[in-house]
């Protein structure tokens, strides 16, 4: 059985002058990402992944410059719910859409896919990249919305509080395949 940890990506940049794909991490999101490397030793982390988007791709490779792993392995479907060409939007607005999203995941509500799709879209990625591995603990940066729908749709859970308690970065480790009843 392998650890699996779900990361979402350190603090970024918000900003509308570039999508959120393309935002990158501040000073503060890269020091939380050392201390997110410095929590991979103790994990004996050795093997990373991480979503295309820049924040997400960050995060991942200063926690493996920490750990001592030579390359992070970009994976497309690991992306955020697809959001891209939504309009750059306030925090509380943000909220309450992507709320309103996990809690009818079958229907577009915000974004350019329903929420289910993303889910299924990253399971399908988090699956295929755990059966190819030898790995005991793999680190997997991706966003909150994918890992927190993706955590609960595994341990038949309330996504809502999964993804209010993520932080900047926020961490969720599961046994794999099969995780620990709770």
């Amino acid at each position: 059985m392998a650890n699996l940890l779900l990361v979402r990506h350190s603090e970024p940049a918000w900003g509308p002058e570039n999508p959120p794909s393309k935002w990158e991490l501040t000073e503060r999101g890269r020091n939380r990402s050392r201390s997110l490397g410095d929590y991979f030793v103790e994990r004996r982390v050795d093997a990373v992944f991480a979503s295309l988007e820049l924040k997400a791709a960050q995060t991942a490779e200063i926690a493996a410059e920490v750990v001592g792993l030579p390359n992070v392995v970009l994976i497309h479907d690991l992306r955020e719910h697809e959001r891209e060409e939504s309009p750059i939007i306030g925090d509380a607005e943000r909220r309450a859409l992507v709320i309103d999203c996990i809690r009818r995941p079958d229907e577009l509500i915000y974004g350019s896919e329903p929420v289910r799709t993303a889910t299924d879209r990253f399971g399908a990625a988090v699956a295929k990249l755990m059966s190819d591995q030898e790995a005991e603990s793999v680190a997997v940066v991706a966003h909150g919305t994918v890992i927190s729908t993706f955590v609960a749709s595994v341990l038949n859970i309330d996504p809502v509080p999964v993804w209010e308690s993520l932080g900047l970065p926020g961490l969720i480790e599961i046994e794999w395949p099969r995780p620990t009843e709770i």
